[in-house]
């Protein structure tokens, strides 16, 4: 789990006893039901809906526990996290449309001139670097909901795979009509890419 967490901008929290009781409660889960639940979340029976809380389930709620700074129960914190004490337990959410920084990679995991695609919530983001800076624009291009990120980075400029339509990776404009795409702030931090959604 920490190798993959890790690209997520996440580690176990600091506290080693919890850990340990936490993953105890995670292989009793295992050992009844065949799969890592976590012990914090009920089961709905449903299993579309039950495969977003199979440990770890970060890529599932990015930026509710970005925002939180770990996962549901805590046994993931952020890597920006000093003390992991402080967030065991349940923590209140920010408030809806509160701006957020969620890492969403790693930055050596994006070479210059590549895109990736990324969900935060129910927003599609397409991830583009470019030399050594990062953007986020949607994913999705106004002509006929391609994504994007299957797209081809020449520059500044993502070419729509199906229809070759170009959108800026800085801005979101195109040169069709009505047609541009939403942005959103980026840095990197720590060796990870951010993106701040609201």
């Amino acid at each position: 789990m920490a190798p993959f967490v890790a690209t997520l901008g996440y580690r176990f929290n600091t506290e080693s006893d919890f850990v340990d009781e936490v993953l105890a409660s995670e292989l009793e889960i295992l050992e009844q039901t065949g799969d890592v639940y976590c012990p914090c979340r009920m089961r709905t029976g449903d299993p579309k809906e039950d495969l977003k809380i199979v440990c770890p389930c970060i890529p599932f709620y990015l930026g509710q526990f970005a925002a939180m700074r770990k996962c549901w129960c805590g046994l993931f914190i952020r890597t920006d996290v000093k003390d992991g004490a402080e967030l065991i337990g349940v923590i209140e959410e920010p408030e809806p449309g509160a701006p957020v920084d969620v890492p969403v990679c790693r930055a050596a995991d994006l070479g210059p001139g590549q895109l990736r695609h990324v969900k935060v919530g129910k927003q599609d983001i397409a991830i583009a670097r470019v030399g050594d800076d990062f953007y986020a624009l949607s994913n999705v291009c106004r002509h006929a909901f391609a994504q994007l990120a299957d797209g081809v980075l020449e520059g500044h400029e993502v070419m729509c795979p199906w229809h070759g339509w170009r959108y800026d990776v800085r801005n979101g404009t195109t040169d069709h009509p009505d047609a541009d795409v939403k942005t959103y702030p980026t840095f990197v931090k720590d060796g990870l890419v951010f993106v701040t959604v609201e």
